[in-house]
């Protein structure tokens, strides 16, 4: 029987290849065994590469169904991401399709070893991933896929329906490329959303100071993810004093509770359109992150992000904000060449509120300050006890002048550079 709202899972080698197989064992002649054991072998090589990438434990099999159900993205699981009722021919097709890869889902890949006179599966089959395989967002991506397979087990075993575990797996948590990662960016040639495969683990504790600005950046953030009323963002100030990063730790902070950032470049302003499109009927809140935002004045990608941000015909959808960061208040550069034009302009206030309303679009302008040099050394100190560096305090705050002198000033990026560059002194003695 074919599957029709997992048809997806079909489309998968692995799957297709084992189920194959498991569907003719007892009816194998001698002349295919060689090629089925080759078939058999690779797939497991593949699934157990699978399970140390993404750190999963146990049945090879089962975690690599596991993995597909929570990339299987069909009406079925979009619709219980949304947590829409489900009832009629969808819900009864979904449960034939789950009934049919429960049977999969217990199938003892060892049969098949047996069968074949070999042993693939029976030297990855119960697997245990490298213990120190460090933090990307595959193996964070990971424990959402070892949960469901956990649970999914454990609904096997006491012979309790795979319907409720997965029902309930996409309606906590969503399915596909947004339940197991939260941070992306834009591929304007592919025209598609792909995940950031590797995030710092920052949160906004690990920013020294700055308490007043993330806290009205936190709850601006809050409200999003209530469904409160909220802002569009900009950060703007000095380099270096932390805007990039508290917009990067509320993702680590707010995850969980359904918030992604995509992240665009300023020449991919013209594809908002394309982005909103793809994200907009998700059941997850998306911020917009552009990072280091700035026009000079030929460049007219700021008119799109404007008409964007308000003024277009079509409202922007309740999930979406955009959160910028710039070192320029206005975002626009201004020289003394523009104040020459402005001989030529004869609507010389009209031109110049067009180009400085992009800035009113943003609801929240939270202004990041370059520390004095008090605060500079207190940032300084915090960080060095966080890095273990056992240094006197007047040699530790001396050096942090002379470093400052020669780096541009002081900023809290500035420190962190001082702090960590002490830290790689000290781990070569």
């Amino acid at each position: 029987m074919e599957l029709i709202p997992f048809r997806d899972f079909e489309k998968d080698e692995v799957f297709a290849c084992v189920t194959r197989i498991i569907k003719n064992l007892g009816g194998i002649d001698e002349a295919s065994k060689e090629e089925m054991a080759s078939w058999f072998g690779d797939c497991c090589a593949e699934m157990a590469e699978s399970a140390e990438r993404f750190g999963l434990a146990g049945d090879i099999w089962q975690s690599w169904l596991a993995r597909l159900f929570t990339q299987s993205e069909n009406p079925f699981s979009l619709a219980h991401e949304r947590r829409e009722p489900m009832n009629g021919t969808l819900k009864r097709l979904a449960a034939e399709d789950l009934r049919i890869i429960r049977g999969y889902f217990k199938f003892d890949l060892a049969n098949i070893d047996a069968e074949l006179g070999i042993t693939s599966f029976g030297r990855f089959g119960d697997y245990t991933p490298f213990a120190s395989g460090g933090f990307t967002s595959e193996r964070a991506a990971g424990t959402v896929i070892q949960k469901l397979a956990d649970q999914l087990r454990r609904a096997a075993d006491s012979g309790g329906e795979l319907y409720n575990v997965i029902t309930s797996f996409y309606g906590r948590c969503g399915v596909g490329k947004y339940a197991l990662y939260k941070a992306f960016r834009w591929d304007g040639e592919a025209k598609e959303v792909v995940p950031v495969t590797h995030t710092e683990k920052l949160t906004l504790a690990d920013i020294v100071g700055y308490e007043n600005q993330k806290r009205i950046l936190a709850g601006n953030t809050a409200a999003f993810l209530e469904n409160r009323p909220a802002n569009n963002v900009l950060l703007y100030g000095e380099s270096g004093t932390g805007k990039s990063s508290s917009v990067k730790a509320l993702l680590n902070e707010c995850s969980e509770q359904g918030l992604r950032i995509i992240e665009v470049y300023k020449h991919q302003i013209e594809d908002l359109s394309d982005i909103v499109d793809s994200v907009k009927d998700r059941n997850y809140k998306f911020i917009i992150f552009m990072d280091d935002l700035s026009f000079e004045h030929f460049e007219v990608e700021y008119k799109f992000l404007k008409a964007f941000i308000e003024g277009g015909l079509e409202k922007r959808p309740d999930n979406i904000l955009i959160y910028a960061t710039s070192n320029r208040r206005h975002l626009m550069r201004e020289s003394w060449k523009d104040r020459e034009d402005k001989a030529d302009d004869m609507r010389e206030s009209e031109t110049m509120q067009e180009k400085m309303s992009l800035v009113d679009r943003f609801g929240l302008m939270i202004r990041y300050f370059s520390p004095e040099q008090e605060e500079y050394l207190h940032i300084v100190k915090v960080l060095s006890r966080v890095y273990g560096i056992n240094m006197p305090e007047e040699e530790l705050f001396n050096g942090a002048i002379r470093w400052e002198l020669r780096h541009g000033g002081f900023s809290g990026r500035c420190a962190r550079q001082y702090v960590e560059y002490l830290a790689g002194r000290a781990s070569t003695f």
